[in-house]
C-alpha cells in the first residue's frame, strides 16, 4: 500500500538541508575568500533550516513530529532481522537522522563563533573570548569530518535499501509516498509559512548581530 507520509514542507526542507550541508562541507575546505562567503551564507541557511525543523518537529505533519522519532537497540536489531512490519520511520533511519541532525546543530553553532584569525569569522565571534572562539573553531574543523562520515553512511544505506530491499528511500522523499500501512497526511501550508517566517527572523537577527 502506497501511503502519503511525507508532507511537502518537510520534503522541501529535506532537499534544502541536504543542499546547504553539502555546500558547507565543500566550501569549508577552501581557503578562498569568495568560497568562504558562500560557506557562511549556506551556514546561515542551515541555521534557518534547523529552526524550521525544530518547529516542524513540534507542530508539523504527523510523521515529521519528534514524538515519532523513537528508537531502541532492540528495534534496530529486529529491523535488520526482518521481524518488523514496514514502518514510516525505520529504527536505523531514526538513529542516523537524530545523530546527524545533532551534529549539524553542533557544527552550525560552533561556526557562529569560529574564526581563522585573518579574514573569516562567524557573526557572533566578537561577542566571545578568544579562548571560546578557539574552542568553537577546533570543534568546527573536527565535526566537519564526522558529519562527512555519517553522510557517507547515509548515502550507502540509501543504495543498499534501494538495491537489496527494493525500498527507494530517496524517491519517497521526492514523491511523499511510501509502501507502508499508515494514516495519510495532508499539507498545512499556513503552519509551514509561519514556521518559515520565524526561521527567517532568527537568521536576520544573526546577520544584524554580525
Amino acid at each position: 500500500m502506497h501511503t502519503r507520509v511525507w508532507d511537502l514542507p518537510l520534503r522541501i526542507w529535506h532537499w534544502l538541508f541536504a543542499m546547504g550541508v553539502g555546500t558547507c562541507l565543500v566550501t569549508g575546505l577552501s581557503g578562498d575568500i569568495g568560497w568562504m562567503q558562500w560557506h557562511q551564507r549556506s551556514g546561515l541557511m542551515i541555521i534557518g533550516l534547523v529552526v524550521f525543523r525544530v518547529g516542524w518537529g513540534i507542530w508539523g505533519g504527523r510523521y515529521a513530529r519528534f514524538r515519532h522519532y523513537r528508537v531502541s537497540t532492540t528495534a534496530i536489531r529486529d529491523h535488520f532481522l526482518r521481524r518488523l512490519d514496514p514502518q514510516v520511520h525505520t529504527p536505523p533511519g531514526v538513529a542516523l537522522a537524530v545523530v546527524l541532525f545533532s551534529l549539524v546543530i553542533l557544527q552550525a553553532s560552533a561556526g557562529l563563533f569560529a574564526t581563522d584569525d585573518i579574514f573569516n569569522e562567524g557573526p557572533l565571534r566578537r561577542y566571545v573570548t578568544d579562548a571560546f572562539a578557539g574552542t568553537a573553531t577546533w570543534l568546527h574543523h573536527r565535526v566537519h569530518w564526522i558529519i562527512s562520515g555519517f553522510i557517507v553512511t547515509h548515502l550507502s544505506a540509501q543504495l543498499v535499501y534501494g538495491l537489496w530491499f527494493r525500498d527507494s528511500l530517496w524517491l519517497s522523499m521526492v514523491t511523499g509516498y511510501k509502501s507502508v500501512d499508515a494514516l495519510p497526511i495532508h499539507d498545512d501550508f499556513r503552519r509551514a509559512a509561519l514556521t518559515a517566517i520565524v526561521s527567517i527572523l532568527v537568521v536576520s537577527v544573526l546577520v544584524a548581530a554580525g
